[in-house]
């Protein structure tokens, strides 16, 4: 009987009402963070004018980098952990079988897949789901781990990015501020020696990734504007900028910790909304505390330094600061399931979360098709790509809700289910039965 329970996936949703719910929120500020890139330059991660709150599109920049810039990713990340405990841990020992591991594995290389189609089929070089895959496959042999060792490893495994983010964002500042001082020299490159050639560089690279050359920004009009062919070489060159680079291990480290701690926050009965109203308050309140003043301190010090690239201490903080803000997001979203506060805004997001990486998905193929197939990309300011993102979120909330009239599933996780089951599954939502 273990076995057959092992082989089928969960079929039951109202137990997962609350994981659904999340899931759909951290969905929509996602979008949030991605369309500014997505309907603009790529590298262009900040606006391109002089830090001013009369500018909205800096005070959209405030918001963002406040409130949703990695805390999406991170609320994200946590439900992909307790998600993974949702096929592993089967049967009465509660450590799951080789079927579990079978299952699961198999699904960690779908996602590498599904992630591969997002650069070259949708057109997203920012795709998530190749990490994921790839961080998925550290997680299983923590699937029987007691909570209180889940949320050490993760603890552990955050304070190490921070030192390494931030011993690597000081060398970068020193190197910066040596290259600010060759520069202001204006001497002759010949008569540089190499180690002010290379400052030099590291200092001209920060400079542009702050605000990218009329050459570089030539050069993506070109690129994003020139076809299809030209689309896929650019989405290909800019995800394998990264993906191939030690920067994806920073990621899937990241991936990881947040992973680890949403599998100790699922057996906690935290994600799955076991615990009373008064914890989820105290959650929001000290998450939002801790996080929302990190980032704040973070914007500030950005702002008034004019993102100088010889600042290092906003770097060094970034995975404090979006953990805190994650958490607090976790509290506030449960604190107003318990209260009945959502309505039809909460049947909407939950049909999202059922559907998470169907919309993931969705939400490229929408965007490739509004910016390039209907060649809007490039005319929007932020503000206004927002707004194209609320749209988007009621369209993939009411098709999801429709879909979920008919279909059990949405059609990328029945292909997954298919993929690691080896089976086809039923897509058609079964019809109830009374009993007599």
């Amino acid at each position: 009987m273990t076995d057959a329970i092992v082989s089928a996936p969960v079929a039951s949703p109202s137990r997962l009402e609350s994981l659904d719910l999340l899931r759909g929120f951290a969905l929509c500020g996602i979008l949030l963070v991605n369309i500014i890139s997505m309907g603009g330059i790529w590298e262009a991660y900040v606006p391109q004018t002089a830090p001013s709150l009369e500018n909205p599109d800096w005070r959209a920049w405030l918001v963002q980098h406040v409130f949703l810039q990695g805390s999406m990713r991170g609320l994200f990340t946590l439900l992909f952990g307790a998600g993974m405990l949702l096929i592993t841990l089967r049967g009465g020992d509660g450590k799951g079988t080789i079927e579990a591991a079978d299952v699961y594995f198999r699904r960690c290389m779908a996602l590498l897949v599904l992630g591969v189609g997002n650069v070259t089929i949708l057109l997203f070089p920012g795709d998530i789901l190749y990490v994921y895959g790839l961080a998925g496959f550290f997680l299983f042999a923590f699937r029987a781990a007691r909570p209180r060792t889940l949320i050490l490893t993760s603890v552990l495994l955050i304070v190490v990015l921070t030192g390494v983010q931030g011993a690597s964002a000081y060398k970068r500042a020193v190197e910066a501020r040596e290259g600010r001082a060759v520069a202001e020299s204006q001497l002759p490159i010949e008569r540089l020696n190499p180690r002010q050639r290379e400052s030099l560089d590291a200092y001209q690279a920060a400079v542009r990734a702050r605000q990218p050359t009329r050459e570089a920004r030539a050069e993506q009009v070109e690129l994003r504007t020139g076809g299809p062919v030209s689309l896929l070489k650019w989405s290909v060159h800019t995800w394998v900028e990264y993906a191939a680079s030690s920067y994806t291990i920073i990621l899937v480290m990241e991936c990881v910790a947040f992973m680890l701690l949403g599998m100790a926050l699922f057996k906690l009965g935290v994600l799955s909304g076991a615990r009373p109203l008064q914890f989820y308050l105290l959650m929001a309140l000290l998450g939002y505390a801790v996080g929302l003043t990190i980032n704040g301190v973070q914007a500030a010090s950005l702002w008034r330094h004019d993102f100088s690239p010889e600042l290092w201490l906003t770097r060094a903080t970034y995975e404090l600061g979006r953990l805190g803000v994650t958490l607090g997001h976790v509290g506030l979203i449960l604190s107003l399931w318990k209260w009945n506060a959502f309505g039809v805004i909460g049947a909407g997001l939950q049909a999202m979360g059922r559907m998470a990486l169907s919309n993931y998905l969705a939400q490229s193929a929408i965007t490739s098709l509004l910016f390039y197939g209907l060649h809007l990309w490039g005319r929007f300011d932020w503000w206004t790509l927002w707004g194209i993102a609320a749209v988007i979120w009621v369209v993939l909330a009411v098709g999801s809700l429709l879909w979920l009239r008919v279909f059990a599933f949405g059609p990328m996780e029945w292909g997954l289910r298919l993929v690691a089951y080896g089976q086809l599954p039923p897509i058609r939502r079964a019809r109830a039965v009374t009993a007599p």
